[in-house]
């Protein structure tokens, strides 16, 4: 196998065919679809299905993809890697971000980055740790930080750095009748909504959360991504629970802390997820350094 065989692979999964890969490298139809006929020869194997609308992996196809991905990133990183080192300062730099980041320290993280790679290229995926991790195991994030939750970690599967710990708070919007009545029987009769997939079963933290108080576990329950949930707080009688330092800034503008003594939120751990034995490029650990530096201020 070659390393262009294996990026003509990742390229028509990614762009979704042929045609669009091969605009994607810079190469003809012809060049591409050579590559993959290749690829399938040395193989023995069958590795894509072509359909009208574009192509998909057959079974064989979707292992070697698997470690195709991996492979083609870890080349493209050796390749910054020795630009850096040349002092030219290109590249690309892909984070996963949990909104509480995305919505407090990404901005000035960033304009700090910036200031110092202004031609680095970024991209930025917004997501709880269901999303993350799967794009660290498939090579397609660098790094992630994220809310961390060591249910949802394997021991040892990546290098784990903590950045801080945030306390979080019961919410809702101005004028909701909770704010009136915040005893913990009030709160838990109403519908409440969470950016994470909510169990009631025990080992919950939510579900703790009202046990310990001796009251219902809340059956009216909403999941849904961050700005639909800034939105929903803003406009109904939903309550949720947002990290403290959401709240006062413009994007949680109308959303106020329920001032209750008989519910606890727990705290979240705020930490840097790398994969293992896999060094960043200065840039991706310029930008950690940043990110990291925007949190903890």
């Amino acid at each position: 196998m070659k390393f262009h065989q294996l990026q003509a692979l990742v390229a028509v999964m990614r762009c979704g065919g042929i045609r669009a890969a091969a605009r994607d490298l810079n190469l003809s139809q012809a060049a591409v679809t050579k590559s993959l006929r290749q690829l399938e020869d040395e193989c023995g194997v069958a590795l894509l299905l072509r359909r009208s609308r574009g192509v998909d992996l057959t079974p064989q196809g979707q292992r070697l993809h698997e470690r195709a991905r991996l492979i083609t990133r870890q080349i493209e990183l050796a390749q910054d890697d020795l630009r850096h080192s040349l002092g030219d300062e290109q590249g690309l730099v892909r984070v996963g971000l949990t909104p509480y980041l995305t919505l407090s320290a990404l901005g000035q993280a960033f304009d700090w980055f910036r200031r110092r790679y202004p031609r680095v290229q970024v991209q930025l995926i917004e997501g709880l740790m269901t999303r993350v991790l799967p794009c660290l195991r498939n090579g397609t994030l660098d790094l992630a930080f994220v809310a961390a939750d060591a249910g949802e970690l394997n021991d040892h599967e990546f290098q784990f750095t903590h950045v801080c710990n945030t306390r979080q708070l019961i919410v809702a919007r101005e004028g909701h009748p909770a704010l009136l009545d915040p005893s913990a029987r009030a709160l838990a009769g109403y519908e409440w909504l969470y950016t994470a997939p909510f169990l009631a079963g025990e080992g919950s933290r939510q579900a703790a959360m009202f046990t310990a108080a001796g009251v219902p576990v809340p059956e009216r329950v909403v999941v849904c991504e961050t700005l639909a949930a800034l939105t929903l707080l803003r406009s109904s009688d939903l309550l949720s629970i947002f990290p403290e330092g959401l709240l006062g800034r413009p994007e949680s503008r109308g959303i106020l802390a329920v001032p209750t003594t008989q519910l606890h939120p727990c705290e979240i751990e705020v930490a840097m997820l790398t994969p293992p034995d896999v060094p960043l490029t200065p840039a991706a650990a310029y930008f950690a350094h940043c990110l990291t530096d925007a949190v903890r201020q």
